[in-house]
Formats: C-alpha cells, sequence, structure tokens
C-alpha cells in the first residue's frame, strides 16, 4: 500500500507535489503487479479502487486506471 506521506501546512512547491504524485502512483502500480502475479484478488481490487479515488481527484492527469488496464494487454509486435 501506499506510504503515508505528510506535506507541511505552508504547502509544498510544485516540484514536490509532483514527487509525492508520482511516488503514490508507482506505489499502486507495484502493488497492482503484485497483486495480480500472486493472484491476490482483494490487494487487486484495493489498487483499482485507489487508482479511481486518484482519478478522480486529478481530472486533469494522466488516468491510473487506464495504466492499470493496460498492464493486463499483451504488448503490441
Amino acid at each position: 500500500m501506499p506510504k503515508l506521506i505528510f506535506i507541511p501546512s505552508d504547502g509544498p512547491s510544485e516540484q514536490e507535489l509532483a514527487e509525492i504524485e508520482a511516488t503514490v502512483r508507482a506505489s499502486i502500480v507495484a502493488d497492482y503487479l503484485t497483486a495480480v502475479r500472486t493472484g491476490n484478488l482483494l490487494d487487486q481490487l484495493a489498487a483499482e479502487y485507489l487508482a479511481k479515488q486518484i482519478d478522480q481527484s486529478t481530472a486533469d492527469g494522466p488516468r491510473l486506471r487506464d495504466e492499470l488496464a493496460g498492464l493486463n494487454q499483451p504488448a503490441a509486435a
């Protein structure tokens, strides 16, 4: 599961926010891949749920659910 990250009350910089978001997204992808590889449906659904929550909160960014769905597609030759 993603790590808890504390954000200072004076607010992080744009760069810090981007780094935090990238870390959380990478953690969710890693958790999803582990869940799929081990056949743990509950963890897979948890990762998909977190991806949905992130997608709803960041409407202008890349869709994490699309990224997870793409991991299930065979690579194009």
